[in-house]
């Protein structure tokens, strides 16, 4: 009697293991099945796992307005990503669509190009283990109709990661890349977007170049090449080009950290998004980029130009030089605002080659 008891426990104990296992085989795959689904089907879960961890993830998704974005949070082990997809053709639509992007501001740090065959930026203002990534694609014609019923121009996709660890380390920083480029891979296929990803997996990528890193102007080699020197413009903050869809060279003087001019690339839902902040803000008569080909910005030394680029269809690039500390009342030297357009002139020739662009017009 004391051993069928014996037996019979032991049986009741395994099949209470196997139950409890089996809840937590089906939890663990319906936590699965909630991350497949976020950002309307478009997040890879074999990606977001490789990066987040196997412990339970917490999920939040919303679509719509051509946006579809998505939060992932690892509960245990820290870290998450905050993932958005946008339709470019929603970008100025309706007002303006404030999609999030990648760089598009002269801060701290300039983002760097994430290359092999990518049109994206990797961005980080600090090393927190925080960093910004966008990806832009651009559709083909020929492409099916996707969600919203219509075939789409293109799309971005940008993750924002809170990884911990320390961007100074290359083994480190793919990661950041890693549900991007899943993600735009899956998009792609969720829209119908006939494109050309870049390749995977990516081995590393350049580190965000600091307020403190200039370099003589005379020496660049990247997005400052070839911009003449002048008296107190001596140095030069850049990055490498590699088809990065915005792209930033900042002109200082004699290495003290002083910003001179900062010059701009706009490239793709870049530039759309550039014009569409111009077009919302409504500067009476005066023209802006949103309306005219090249001219000169409200802030006196500042200036803007533009070129064709067929990989980005209709949407033209747009290139901006603008004199740090001027404004709309500043007078400026005749000599420094005639320096301002020969540095457009030349950033916007070698940034225009770069991306296949056509002849750039500036003032």
């Amino acid at each position: 009697m004391r051993r069928r008891r014996i037996i019979r426990n032991t049986a009741l104990g395994s099949v209470a293991a196997l139950l409890a296992l089996g809840g937590g085989l089906w939890l663990y795959g319906e936590n699965d099945r909630a991350v497949a689904r976020a950002c309307g089907g478009m997040l890879p879960l074999a990606d977001v796992r490789a990066v987040l961890g196997s412990g339970h993830l917490e999920v939040n998704s919303r679509s719509g307005d051509g946006i579809d974005t998505c939060q992932v949070d690892a509960e245990a082990d820290g870290g998450g990503a905050k993932v958005a997809i946008v339709d470019t053709g929603r970008i100025g639509a309706n007002g303006w669509l404030s999609v999030p992007l990648a760089g598009g501001s002269t801060g701290d740090t300039l983002p760097v190009p994430v290359g092999r065959g990518w049109s994206g930026l990797l961005a980080a203002d600090s090393d927190d283990g925080r960093a910004t990534t966008t990806l832009t694609l651009r559709c083909a014609k020929g492409s099916r109709p996707g969600p919203a019923g219509k075939p789409v121009e293109g799309l971005t996709v940008t993750v924002e990661t809170d990884l911990g660890g320390t961007l100074d380390d290359p083994a480190n920083r793919p990661a950041h890349l890693r549900i991007a480029t899943g993600t735009a891979k899956k998009a792609a296929d969720a829209y119908g977007c006939v494109t050309r990803p870049g390749r995977t997996p990516l081995p590393t990528v350049g580190l965000p170049v600091s307020q403190e890193e200039f370099e003589p102007l005379s020496t660049a080699t990247g997005t400052c090449a070839g911009i003449p020197r002048a008296a107190g413009v001596t140095t030069a903050r850049e990055t490498a080009r590699a088809g990065a869809p915005w792209e930033s060279c900042i002109l200082g003087d004699d290495g003290l950290g002083h910003h001179r001019y900062s010059l701009q690339a706009y490239f793709g839902p870049y530039a759309q998004r550039l014009k569409a902040g111009y077009a919302e803000e409504h500067y009476a008569s005066d023209p802006t980029p949103a309306d005219a080909p090249k001219g000169r910005l409200r802030q006196d030394g500042s200036y803007w130009g533009s070129a064709p680029c067929p990989a980005d269809g209709a949407e033209r690039a747009v290139f901006v030089v603008r004199r740090d500390g001027s404004g709309a009342e500043t007078r400026v030297p005749e000599a420094e605002r005639a320096y301002a357009r020969k540095a457009l002139r030349a950033f916007a020739a070698h940034s225009a080659r770069g991306r296949g662009c056509g002849a750039s017009v500036t003032p």
